[in-house]
């Protein structure tokens, strides 16, 4: 739940980052806004790295072959 909310704090922070670059092309940029979207960005980072579901580690290399061998996992490891 806190990775999503962080995926929509990175989302708000390139949001305003961009509106800064746009008032900064007309020239009437604030240094608020370029702070507020890089903090923004940069906790939700953040959040999102500290947060993420934890993925188990996956099938063991090489499995066909050793199916194909006739080789029992438990044995291997044994």
């Amino acid at each position: 739940m806190l990775a999503r909310l962080g995926t929509a704090f990175v989302l708000l922070g390139v949001i305003v980052l961009t509106v800064f670059l746009f008032s900064f092309t007309i020239e009437q940029a604030s240094l608020l806004t370029l702070i507020l979207g890089a903090s923004l960005a940069a906790l939700g980072l953040i959040m999102r790295r500290r947060y993420a579901p934890r993925i188990p580690p996956g099938e063991p290399r090489f499995q066909l072959l050793r199916r194909l061998l006739g080789r029992d996992r438990d044995r291997d490891e044994g």
